[in-house]
């Protein structure tokens, strides 16, 4: 009897039929369910791109300004709403379903493989400038820089680099993740296997947390009129098989006026194409630099909101403009002497001024831009790298 009793606890083993057949229900689909549509994270001029749960491509030729690019999306990621990100990057928004179904602000890790310290805190810096929060650490935004990361006596530095990112995902669990450069994750980047593994790792690290993994990659050297040339090697073959979005960033300059001005062109998308963004690099943080989308693209505007931009920008063109920026008393003081009574009508001015880049606001002081950018530097940043407080990076 407690023979009996004790075979009915042995558990039933499966035939090698059944395995299969386990194995099966796990990827069939199933007809009768709505799968959800994805969930994109960023839009420009209303068409969404960069969707959780996939892999993005951040190519260009070198020194074109995908660093600069990366630094844009990490800016409206967290600061959206703010008035510097609807000054700087006009269009280029997240998408508010997203931020619905996050159910938070969403968090950014920025993982810099390449560059030299100093540069890399430019790019937290820049970053931070966009969201008015130049000095403040921020629990949504970490940032690691692997340049000097040693090999161990298992893998090299390149494999080392990928495993200390994988452990900050883990880490602070972030909703979208720049990896600049992901050459430097790799040993051969001509390699089909290694290439095809890491990109797979991503695609699964992509999918299982639902988030978003941008990878920047430099193009091969282009032949001449050819703005498109393939991303570098093996791996770029197969990180361009496997993508959601594909942008690229063109650095072109005028042989006139030498001024320098970016494309930023989508390459692959699997939701509507989007259009270009032109975007110049400014100095209204310093030597810092500020990328601000000029595209023609931009929204337009009625007749009656062009002759306000005209009306503010008459007025503020004749203050005399401290080399250290301008109080807000001192601009009322300038406005009452040129016949602006209304407090009402002060106020517009400088709302109309701020929305349009004629004056920007900078730690508590103003400074004015005009319609053509300043050659000057209205502010110097400190980039020392010790926080305020303890943060994780």
């Amino acid at each position: 009897m407690e023979e009996q009793q004790n075979s009915t606890q042995l558990p039933e083993i499966q035939t090698a039929e059944q395995q299969r057949r386990e194995e099966l229900k796990r990827y069939w689909l199933d007809p009768t369910k709505d799968y959800p549509s994805p969930h994109y994270l960023f839009q420009y001029q209303g068409i969404r791109f960069s969707p959780l749960g996939g892999i993005q491509a951040m190519s260009g030729q070198r020194k074109n300004g995908k660093t600069f690019v990366l630094a844009q999306l990490m800016a409206a990621a967290l600061g959206d709403g703010k008035p510097k990100i609807k000054q700087y990057l006009p269009g280029l928004e997240l998408c508010p379903s997203t931020l619905e179904y996050l159910g938070h602000p969403p968090k950014v890790l920025y993982s810099d493989t390449e560059m030299e310290m100093l540069n890399t805190a430019k790019v937290m810096r820049r970053v931070q400038w966009l969201c008015d929060c130049t000095k403040q650490p921020n629990d949504r935004f970490f940032i690691q820089w692997l340049r000097e990361v040693p090999k161990s006596e298992q893998q090299s530095s390149r494999h080392e680099r990928w495993r200390i990112i994988k452990n900050a995902i883990d880490e602070v669990s972030p909703d979208i993740v720049f990896i600049d450069g992901l050459r430097d994750l790799v040993d051969n980047f001509n390699d089909p296997i290694e290439s095809s593994d890491i990109i797979e790792e991503m695609m699964s690290l992509a999918s299982h947390r639902d988030i978003c993994i941008w990878m920047a990659l430099h193009m091969n050297p282009r032949p001449a009129n050819d703005d498109e040339s393939k991303m570098r090697g093996h791996l770029g073959t197969e990180l361009g098989n496997k993508i959601t979005d594909s942008l690229a960033s063109i650095k072109k300059k005028d042989s006139l006026t030498g001024k320098v001005k970016f494309t930023v062109k989508q390459l692959d998308a699997r939701d509507k194409d989007m259009p270009d963004w032109e975007f110049e690099v400014v100095d209204d943080a310093g030597d810092l630099g500020i990328p601000r989308i000029i595209s023609d693209g931009q929204p337009t505007f009625t007749d009656e909101e062009t002759a306000e931009r005209i009306e503010a920008n008459n007025y503020f063109a004749g203050f005399k403009w401290p080399r250290n920026g301008a109080s807000y008393s001192s601009l009322i003081d300038y406005l009452n002497s040129k016949g602006v009574t209304s407090n009402r009508k002060k106020d517009k001015l400088r709302d109309v001024a701020l929305e349009a880049g004629i004056i920007y606001k900078a730690d508590g002081k103003y400074y004015y831009r005009g319609l053509a950018t300043r050659n000057d530097e209205p502010e110097q940043l400190d980039l020392t790298m010790v926080p305020d407080k303890d943060v994780p990076f």
